[in-house]
């Protein structure tokens, strides 16, 4: 008896459509939300992908850095600039006598 009273009541079938609207507004919300924390997890994982490359590519030109700047110091050094005068420009030190094979 009371499916019979359900039926015939107007206040029960609203009640079942707001129900059903409510449930599918919901249901709508929810595939927004899923998809847009979906997008936001797919951006945060490409972004820590970028973080991780770019801490590769920093810790290489640190090294790099690092031997340049051993380099410039070497070059610098009185020993190695008298090595390359001597070997590149063929200077000789005074009193010394330049000996070298014919090309």
């Amino acid at each position: 008896m009371k499916r019979a009273r359900l039926k015939s009541n107007p206040k029960n079938r609203q009640r079942v459509r707001i129900r059903r609207s409510s449930i599918l507004v919901l249901a709508v919300l929810m595939a927004i939300v899923g998809s847009s924390a979906w997008q936001i997890w797919k951006l945060r994982t490409r972004v820590e992908d970028q973080l991780a490359q770019l801490n590769q590519e920093k810790t290489k030109l640190l090294q790099q850095e690092k031997i340049l700047n051993d380099e410039i110091t070497r070059l610098n050094t009185p020993s190695y600039i008298e090595q390359l005068a001597r070997e590149q420009l063929g200077l000789v030190k005074q009193g010394e006598i330049l000996i070298s094979p014919k090309n």
